[in-house]
């Protein structure tokens, strides 16, 4: 028993530490690949040192990871299937979104799966 109450808190602390929009968007830009905070914050349209304060918080419970190339600091998912649990999870919400249709919830999942496919520039 005592492994299950472990990983039961385990997992409100991630859940805690996500349990932002921007940081839900965040971890759902970078399942495209490697961004640097600057194109984080200019696709999402978020102010840089927001995007910083927030990758901070998700480093420090190992979501994402940094990397120096050459002048820059890139970011990327730890483990990039996050982002598809997080879209999947929308389907458990969908019942809670009344103002947005079934065909909204659909859009929005394949707007971020796509995202996904898109090279990053």
């Amino acid at each position: 028993m005592p492994s299950r109450k472990i990983v039961a808190n385990e997992l409100a602390n991630v859940l805690r530490q996500i349990s932002h929009p921007d940081r839900i968007r965040l971890l759902l830009k970078l399942q495209a690949g490697d961004l640097t905070v600057n194109e984080l914050a200019d696709s999402l349209e978020i102010p840089a040192t927001r995007v910083s304060q927030h990758l901070g918080v998700l480093r420090a419970i190992a979501l994402v990871e940094t990397e120096a190339q050459a002048q820059k600091r890139v970011y990327r998912l730890s483990q990039p299937e996050l982002a598809d649990w997080l879209i999947d999870g929308i389907d458990f919400i969908a019942h809670r979104l009344g103002r947005a249709s079934a065909a909204d919830i659909e859009m929005a999942k394949e707007l971020w799966h796509r995202e996904a496919l898109e090279p990053v520039t």
